[in-house]
């Protein structure tokens, strides 16, 4: 009789990606991304809608596959706990031809950030959950250009 010890966690999807670009997007199940780690956007007017990507990779584990995970993603301004955005996508895949056994899948996954309101500037906390777990987080700034 054998005992699974209860500080082992179940197999569950992993956020292994979490990036802000100027462009990214799937090509192939690959992830391309140019000018990727930013930090700072910086707009000449508020309300803003700045041409960035959000691309972020989900780990699924073979024994999550073939069945839907949530991966809901909320855009915050931290100072208020203002809700900028919130965004949700389904990931469900089956096992693809030609893994070898117990190998898990990587699903690639960009968001088109144009069409989020950033109504002004500050700081912007992104925050990334899957199954209803936390799965990571990034922050970035929404700066003004310079005056004088």
């Amino acid at each position: 009789m054998s005992a699974v010890p209860e500080e082992l966690d179940p197999v569950v999807p992993r956020l292994s990606t979490l990036l802000l670009s100027d462009f990214a997007q799937v090509r192939d199940r690959l992830l391309f991304v140019s000018s990727g780690g930013i930090s700072r956007v910086v707009q000449s007017t508020f309300p803003a809608h700045p041409r960035i990507h959000l691309a972020l990779v989900v780990h699924l584990p073979v024994g999550t596959l073939g069945r839907a995970h949530r991966v809901l993603i909320k855009l915050k301004y931290p100072d208020q706990a203002a809700l900028i955005a919130q965004i949700e996508m389904k990931i469900n895949i089956d096992e693809v031809a030609g893994a070898n056994a117990g190998e898990g899948i990587n699903v690639p996954q960009v968001i088109d950030l144009a069409a989020v309101t950033f109504a002004r500037p500050g700081q912007v906390d992104v925050q990334v959950s899957i199954d209803d777990a936390p799965a990571g987080d990034l922050t970035f700034w929404m700066l003004p250009t310079k005056q004088g």
